[in-house]
């Protein structure tokens, strides 16, 4: 990646706010455009072209986009793999939220709408424990992997949510890590708030990445292609309330990396946006300084990694999603390393965009144990950690954030 600034499109606006008081601070000419995909044959996998990234913060709302994004470069398909429910900690965290969100919006026996459920299986146990009738859109779902009860309510079509879409009947609404990858984010909600207007009580939750941990953190490995819209706490809830909803509680989850929101339909249309000068001046200044720390960062990376190479050690990363093949591009440390596994079944056996590496289970580093195994999330050390024992293997972990 480089650094420096350049000139942002000439049409070039805030899709959060329509302001045009952006400001580019971090840039990179070319990066892998699905980092999520997994391909069976290896020369599919080096085919997957790059695109640019921008990141331009917008000086009036706080949003953050990337004002080069070319929808028609990344696809959705079969290829597309981002489920985390193999993870005992991760479904953990989901089962928890699925117990939260019905008390919180009393989900019993009503009809429940997911945008973007992705495989599925997050509306299945909202449908399951609340005896709710779910509807499911997203273009990768894959029906044959559901286990649900007889007798469980539940639809799912294989498309994107769009003005198209029409009226939705949901007595809530549901929509996690979609949002990110849409650049009209502001069109998104407004379709969301026109889709609802036969049901007008209906209740809103939406999850996304938290940026400002993004670029505390400089975590280049959580910057790439498909997401091309980052938010904060304040920025989501700004979003909304100015495009027809009332928010009733903004959020961050999942050892804060994640921004949560609650909202319901505003009948007196957009509301003052709110927010606070201070938070605002605070995410300037760590836009200001994102690139001084991702510089550090891929610095520090890339330095441990050819270490313990030039130690004889073997490498292993631990987690082949998204972050993953953004940090191995990023750093250029692809060929140094040994191995990469995934607990995902269905991402095991293919191969990485861009580099091209294929997935293995954790149970190949056996054959030739790891000394170094450099973790994709923090969250999952422990849990990764411990499966490693229960093979009998005690490298050194270590965790990018």
């Amino acid at each position: 990646m480089r650094a420096a600034e350049s000139p942002l499109p000439v049409d070039a606006s805030c899709r959060a706010c329509g302001s045009a008081d952006l400001r580019s601070f971090f840039s990179s000419p070319a990066i892998p455009v699905n980092n999520a995909r997994v391909f069976e044959e290896r020369a599919d996998a080096l085919r997957v072209p790059n695109g640019a990234l921008e990141l331009a913060f917008c000086r009036a709302c706080g949003f953050i986009q990337n004002p080069r994004f070319d929808p028609a470069l990344v696809r959705y398909d079969d290829s597309y793999e981002e489920q985390q429910s193999f993870s005992p900690t991760f479904t953990a965290f989901a089962d928890g939220l699925v117990d939260d969100i019905i008390e919180r919006f009393g989900l019993q026996g009503k009809r429940v709408v997911e945008i973007g459920c992705g495989k599925g299986d997050f509306l299945v146990a909202i449908c399951e424990r609340g005896g709710n009738a779910g509807l499911g859109l997203d273009p990768t779902i894959a029906p044959d992997r559901l286990r649900q009860r007889t007798g469980t309510q539940l639809t799912l079509r294989r498309e994107f949510f769009g003005e198209e879409t029409g009226l939705l009947d949901a007595d809530a609404v549901i929509c996690r890590h979609t949002l990110e990858h849409i650049a009209d984010v502001r069109g998104f909600v407004r379709a969301l708030r026109a889709s609802l207007a036969g049901s007008p009580h209906a209740r809103i939750f939406f999850e996304v990445p938290d940026v400002g941990r993004v670029l505390r953190e400089g975590a280049f490995w959580d910057v790439y292609y498909e997401h091309c819209s980052y938010f904060t706490t304040d920025s989501l809830a700004r979003l909304f309330r100015e495009n027809g909803f009332t928010v009733d509680d903004a959020w961050l989850a999942f050892g804060d990396q994640y921004v949560m929101l609650e909202a319901r339909i505003n009948p007196d249309g957009a509301a003052p946006a709110g927010g606070s000068e201070a938070d605002a001046e605070a995410l300037a200044a760590l836009t200001a300084s994102y690139a001084e720390r991702v510089s550090a960062e891929m610095g520090r990376w890339s330095n441990t990694i050819r270490a313990a190479k030039d130690a004889g050690e073997r490498v292993a990363v631990w987690g082949s999603g998204s972050k993953c093949v953004a940090f191995l591009s990023e750093t250029g440390t692809a060929e140094l390393v040994d191995a990469v596994v995934d607990i995902n079944p269905h991402r095991q056996g293919r191969f990485l965009p861009s580099t091209g590496i294929q997935v293995r289970a954790p149970e190949s580093l056996t054959a030739a144990p790891p000394d170094l195994v450099v973790v994709m999330n923090e969250a999952y050390v422990s849990e990764i950690t411990a499966q490693l024992a229960s093979m009998g293997l005690k490298p050194q972990v270590e965790a990018v954030g």
